[in-house]
Formats: C-alpha cells, sequence, structure tokens
C-alpha cells in the first residue's frame, strides 16, 4: 500500500506571508472553494505539488517568512484510506520524519455533517520552529489536505485569520 508523504506537509511549511485586512476574495475550481483576504496572494502555479498557495503579504522588508495556506490533493485510489487510517499514517509519519515534532491535536471531528481530519503541531524546519494546522477531507477517493503554516512566535498573530480561510474552504461535489 503506498503511504500518504509526510514530505508534502514538510515541503509546504517552507513557504510564507501576513495580513490585517477584512475584505475577501475567494477561489474556486470544479470540486473546492475558499475564501481568503483581499490582501494575500494568491499562487496557482502548482508549486511543489501544490492546488494553490495563498501567501499573506510581509510585514516589513526583514520578513523572510511568509505565512500561507496551502492545498494538496491526493488520489487515494486504491488504497482503501479512510480519514481514520489517514489520521494513522500522518501521525505516524510526523513522529517519524519530522525534526522535533510535538502534536498539540489529532483528531476526527464533524462539520456541517462533514466527517474532517485536524492536526495541529510544531515542528523545526530549517531554523524556523513552525507552528501548522492541517485539515482534511476524503470523499471520492481523493484527500484534500488544506494546511495553513505560519512561525511559531507569530502564531497568535495569525490564528484568527488563518482558521477563518481553513474554515472557508469546502468541496463542492
Amino acid at each position: 500500500m503506498k503511504l500518504i508523504s509526510i514530505t508534502t506537509l514538510l515541503f509546504l511549511t517552507s513557504f510564507c506571508f501576513a495580513q490585517t485586512e477584512t475584505t475577501k476574495s475567494s477561489f474556486s475550481k470544479d470540486n473546492y472553494k475558499i475564501e481568503y483576504p483581499k490582501s494575500w496572494r494568491l499562487d496557482t502555479s502548482r508549486l511543489i505539488g501544490t492546488e494553490f498557495f495563498l501567501f499573506a503579504p510581509l510585514e516589513n522588508q526583514t520578513d523572510k517568512f511568509s505565512e500561507n495556506v496551502s492545498l494538496i490533493i491526493q488520489d487515494l485510489a486504491g488504497q482503501n484510506i479512510n480519514l481514520e487510517n489517514y489520521k494513522t499514517i500522518t501521525d505516524k509519519q510526523l513522529t517519524d520524519f519530522a525534526t522535533d515534532p510535538t502534536i498539540f491535536e489529532s483528531v476526527i471531528k464533524t462539520i456541517n455533517d462533514k466527517e474532517y481530519f485536524r492536526i495541529v503541531y510544531v515542528m523545526t524546519q530549517g531554523k524556523s520552529r513552525l507552528k501548522i494546522t492541517s485539515i482534511c477531507f476524503i470523499k471520492n477517493d481523493k484527500a484534500y489536505l488544506i494546511t495553513f503554516t505560519t512561525e511559531l512566535e507569530k502564531y497568535e498573530m495569525y490564528k484568527k485569520i488563518g482558521e477563518e480561510i481553513l474554515n472557508s474552504f469546502y468541496l463542492t461535489k
């Protein structure tokens, strides 16, 4: 059985930006939609296998890390992976492969009659300590993994907008 790679999550954390504006934009594809602040930049270049990145604006000229939200869609066809399997695989890969991981939350929840997996953790990447929140929906043999990444010391500053963006994501089909 092909395992879902934690490296996907690790690569996602190497990009990021910051914001304060509340006016919204939205982005949709055939099967999903998401809302985000107009001040954030949408990148649909499929950078490192993502469907998109949303980058917050830099805070100042010395800001080196761009807070972000990204989406990866993973094909699970033929792997018989449900949310419980996905959670187990992700938890194991984080503890096995991430540098200095601390998992704060790893649960399966339900919102609007839709079940999803949510994980919140901290890890080190290079010289940065990152706090990451990911949610995953599985539908039609595909995992939709949407991830919010910020520097640990800036997490509280970005938490509200990051959660709003994650919570605005929904599958349309």
